[in-house]
């Protein structure tokens, strides 16, 4: 029998609002960090919903992402 508290992880599903499922989907986004532990390794869906984020969203996350990855030297992201 299953504890509540270990969650079900045979289809895990990670939620994400928009333009942050997009980066993570494309490997921009690295990292995403919960405050609740998650022993998940391989496979992981991404759900997000169908709302487009607004252009000066897109443009901050854009300008964040290339702050973050010129620290390392990078400095084009596709």
């Amino acid at each position: 029998m299953q504890s509540r508290n270990q969650g079900n992880y045979r289809n895990p599903c990670l939620t994400m609002h928009q333009p942050w499922a997009s980066l993570l989907v494309y490997g921009i986004k690295r990292i995403e960090g919960r405050s609740w532990p998650a022993p998940i390794r391989g496979h992981l869906w991404i759900h997000t919903s169908s709302k487009v984020p607004d252009e000066s969203t897109i443009k901050a996350m854009e300008e964040f992402y290339r702050e973050i990855y010129a620290v390392d030297g990078i400095t084009e992201i596709k």
